[in-house]
């Protein structure tokens, strides 16, 4: 296999190996063109056993070629100190090696022994999150999309393994129902990643983002004006039941970036005991009832960290009148969640589907109580839908 050049900013490579290691440099930087796997076996020798996955990502980029399949919190984990150190091996990283890096690991096709390896390369890889140099950067494998640099899980995943980085088996299914819909409503838009994608296959569709973390909000804002979304108006409030309630506490547990993935109210909420614990930061926002946001809606996405099963109950005129297309994330553990979703299959002429990547799974309503979404499919969300598919 003929290796690919990482970078021929030698002098860059340099400073940066001596910035980690400080010696035996010139086994790597004398070499006419350096590779990945050069790299790769130089930085594997010099990363402690404390990281864990990020010395095994090392020596896997090696793997490159070898397709992977990258799901939000499939995160290794990771001690404190090990992501200090990640941090402390990719932040210096020149923009031209991490690119070298992140086209070694553009996803392929078909399967390896490999994968578990490659898959280990980009955890380790994004553990340390984005190098310091980049201020904003294209998808690898979409490079007509941009997005800035900033401390995000998601954006993290996004920048290593391009649409693959997060809920790849969403993405094609979701641009298709935004393109067979005439108006969109997305609750918990985060940094706008899905609203970019929507917007970008649906220009002519109504769409409706809604985020209450201030901070998410605002590089939202950032992405759809970096990508040209002009359709996509964002409301900054965390959508409710109750249409008495004006502000609302976002709690954000203290492992969240900049701009958590996990913010939940605290009221009623179905969200996971783990995903919960260490609160640190509570934000006062402005609140919106639900009902308000409905009129003319025919597709919606919901990802709101533990009340899916509130918003859903507080829509259930308009499902059953209008019966829009549903997406919704499915923790484990949701149990009111998942008995309304069986009801909406058996009373209101919904059929539920697990996405992958190539075709939706049905799901029938007595398999919704106990399904293992993440185990049996790679992801945590389901669609309801009582029209006709669209293709991808």
């Amino acid at each position: 296999m003929k290796q690919r050049s990482v970078s021929s900013d030698r002098p860059s490579l340099r400073n940066y190996c001596l910035a980690i290691d400080g010696a035996n440099v010139e086994k790597i930087v004398d070499a006419e063109a350096v590779t990945v796997e050069v790299f790769a076996q130089w930085l594997h020798a010099r990363l402690p056993a404390a990281v864990g996955g990020l010395r095994s990502a090392a020596l896997a980029v090696r793997g490159m070629g070898v397709p992977g399949r990258f799901r939000r919190r499939q995160v290794v984990p990771v001690s404190p100190l090990g992501r200090r150190f990640a941090r402390a091996v990719v932040g210096p990283l020149p923009i031209p090696l991490a690119d070298g890096l992140r086209r070694a690991l553009a996803p392929g096709a078909g399967t390896s022994p490999l994968t578990r390896l490659r898959r280990a390369a980009v955890r380790g890889l994004y553990q340390g999150g984005i190098p310091r140099a980049v201020s904003s950067f294209r998808l690898i494998d979409n490079p007509d999309l941009q997005f800035v640099a900033i401390d995000s899980q998601v954006l993290e995943q996004l920048y290593w393994c391009g649409e693959r980085g997060w809920e790849p088996e969403l993405l094609p299914w979701w641009r298709a129902f935004c393109r067979s819909s005439q108006s969109v409503l997305e609750l918990g838009t985060n940094i706008g990643y899905f609203a970019v994608q929507g917007g970008r296959a649906a220009p002519g569709v109504r769409y409706v983002a809604v985020e209450p973390h201030p901070v998410s909000a605002q590089i939202c804002r950032t992405h759809l004006t970096l990508n040209q979304v002009a359709s996509v108006e964002l409301i900054e409030a965390a959508a409710v039941a109750d249409p008495a309630v004006s502000t609302v506490s976002l709690l954000v547990p203290d492992h969240q970036a900049a701009t958590p993935t996990i913010a939940f109210l605290p009221v009623d909420t179905e969200l996971p005991p783990e995903m919960a614990r260490n609160v640190t930061t509570a934000h006062e926002v402005p609140a919106i009832d639900v009902r308000r946001l409905l009129d003319g809606v025919d597709l919606i996405k919901m990802d709101v960290e533990g009340q899916e099963h509130v918003l859903l109950a507080a829509m259930r005129t308009h499902l059953r009148e209008r019966r829009p297309t549903l997406f919704v994330e499915v923790l484990p553990g949701t149990v009111k969640l998942r008995a309304l979703l069986a009801e909406l299959c058996t009373a209101e002429g919904y059929r539920c589907y697990a996405a992958t990547p190539r075709q939706l799974v049905e799901l029938l309503p007595e398999q919704l109580p106990n399904v293992q979404l993440k185990d049996e499919f790679g992801g945590q969300d389901v669609i309801l839908c009582a029209a006709d598919l669209p293709l991808p």
